[in-house]
């Protein structure tokens, strides 16, 4: 039966300030827009549910253009450090969790940020121990390049003091004992230790997370969750199967390590699963001071970052996405990390469709931007980290680099394609964040950061609907509210082109539709 919704106020994001009055949808799709008389003069006496808006207000369903759906499912069913104030608290939340597991039991604290706290401290393992010498405890940083974890955990996972990783780092005091704390490809050791999980772990990850994504507006995303979980086809099969139902779409990358696994099932995409690029990470995190820079960082000279894969290696995985007929999708956060993108996918060009993924690109030059013009890429950028990077950031990278930190604009203004996202878990799932980041340039502490880099706010809505389809090749049927595209709508009490663009980052949707049936009501 079709759906006739009206009584409401629907921009289309086809272009700047189009609106309609009402919708009529039918078998997940969009099939007529127009007035509501018009509507109903259309379906004359063929039965549709009538439903009545209440002058809400519609923009298109949100996408995600970069997150790890399994891991924001993860961090909601674990110990949540996102907001402690202080080494302390963290400690303190971990010893809580402590006494409600079970021996042996992996206990996993999420989202702690050391820029956050009042006072800085020396993480030392010593702190951790004593909470537990029976519980492997594992807490990640925020932007999950860094994980802080006790004895045990290393003993799980074979590290101690002659442990080298290519790509990353394993952490240790003044007097050369290790302090607990891991870096980047160093992560991938204790992640290999635990446990595996299994179905039902995991079909509970996926689940909270799509319905946290409908709570926020969100009706598809592109996720890399591939290489984290032992086996890639399970998480295939379950994004299948799961899918359906709680209606969504991943655009799911795969990690370069797990390519051989899953290249029989490529380009066989469907309504609720289909395959992007291959995944590499060139560097790490400015939180971190992984992020690889051309000059070393101002708050410690003695380091440019952290080369997590090689040049050399990167140019294997290109190679060879390319020979699978497959894009590349490379995270890179600093300079010399762009630099070495370029280079790579200038030697190997992208004669595909899809484009490759620039992830993140957070320090640009003039230079820099002049060589992404020339290439077959979009660049996932995620404006709602500017949000929570400054003041910090400025003392990793100084004020002269600072300026060239989260363009937005000046990628707009050289018509290179960007799409925006989140990062979850690495940061908050909210797209208001990231769209009222765009808009305002300001942070966390309220001032405004390179100002000039602020963007319209139907520019920002735009790269978190139609864009980000577009980066992954579906702006035909996703990402605007026009005839023939997927039936993905969300209504809002509020005008967000009408309010005071402060009040952007407090903005909520009050219903999700996908697929022409609503999957969050916010009453």
């Amino acid at each position: 039966m079709k759906k006739l919704w009206f009584n409401g106020l629907f921009y289309t994001m086809a272009s700047e300030g189009e609106t309609l009055e009402a919708i009529c949808t039918e078998d997940g799709k969009i099939v007529k827009t127009g007035s509501y008389n018009d509507l109903l003069t259309w379906l004359a006496d063929e039965a549709a549910e009538i439903i009545d808006c209440k002058g809400k207000v519609g923009l298109p369903g949100f996408i995600d253009s970069h997150l790890h759906l399994i891991g924001h499912g993860e961090a909601m069913n674990r110990v949540d450090l996102s907001n402690c104030s202080s080494y302390h608290e963290m400690l303190l939340k971990m010893n809580s969790a402590v006494k409600d597991a079970k021996p042996n039991e992996w206990i996993i604290g999420e989202g702690w940020n050391e820029n956050d706290w009042a006072n800085q401290v020396d993480f030392s393992i010593i702190d951790l121990d004593e909470l537990s010498s029976e519980n492997p405890l594992v807490l990640k940083r925020t932007c999950r390049h860094v994980y802080f974890v006790n004895s045990i955990a290393l003993d799980e996972a074979g590290i101690n003091q002659q442990t080298e990783i290519e790509g990353g780092q394993v952490g240790v005091a003044i007097d050369g004992r290790l302090n607990g704390l891991l870096y980047d490809e160093a992560v991938n050791l204790i992640i290999k230790a635990m446990p595996a999980p299994d179905d039902l772990y995991l079909s509970k990850a996926i689940t909270t997370a799509v319905k946290d994504c409908h709570r926020h507006g969100i009706v598809a995303c592109v996720t890399e969750d591939l290489s984290y979980y032992g086996n890639a086809n399970l998480v295939v099969d379950l994004y299948e199967q799961l899918l359906e139902e709680l209606s969504f779409h991943t655009h799911v990358l795969i990690h370069h390590t797990t390519l051989d696994d899953v290249k029989l099932r490529l380009h066989s995409g469907n309504e609720n699963v289909s395959f992007g690029g291959v995944k590499a990470f060139i560097d790490g995190s400015f939180g971190g001071r992984t992020a690889l820079l051309a000059e070393p960082y101002d708050d410690d000279h003695n380091t440019n970052g952290l080369q997590v894969t090689a040049p050399i290696k990167l140019e294997s995985i290109t190679k060879k996405a390319r020979e699978a007929g497959l894009p590349v999708a490379f995270h890179m956060i600093g300079d010399l990390a762009v630099k070495q993108a370029i280079d790579v996918v200038t030697k190997y060009p992208n004669n595909l469709e899809l484009p490759d993924r620039f992830i993140h690109c957070e320090l640009l030059s003039k230079q820099l931007i002049e060589e992404l013009k020339k290439l077959h890429i979009v660049i996932d950028v995620q404006t709602s980290f500017l949000y929570g990077d400054y003041p910090w950031l400025i003392e990793r990278i100084g004020e002269e680099r600072n300026k060239n930190a989260f363009l937005i604009k000046a990628l707009l203004d050289e018509k290179i394609p960007i799409a925006n996202g989140s990062d979850t878990p690495i940061d908050t799932i909210n797209p208001w964040q990231g769209v009222y980041s765009a808009v305002t340039r300001k942070a966390k502490d309220g001032l405004t950061y390179n100002e000039s880099e602020a963007i319209s706010l139907f520019e920002a809505i735009k790269l978190y609907t139609v864009s980000s389809a577009k980066s992954f090749g579906q702006d035909h049927q996703r990402g605007l509210i026009k005839e023939g595209y997927n039936a993905d709508f969300i209504l809002f009490e509020e005008d967000p082109f009408q309010v005071n663009p402060d009040d952007l980052l407090t903005l909520a949707c009050s219903e999700t539709i996908s697929r022409g049936k609503v999957v969050f009501s916010r009453n």
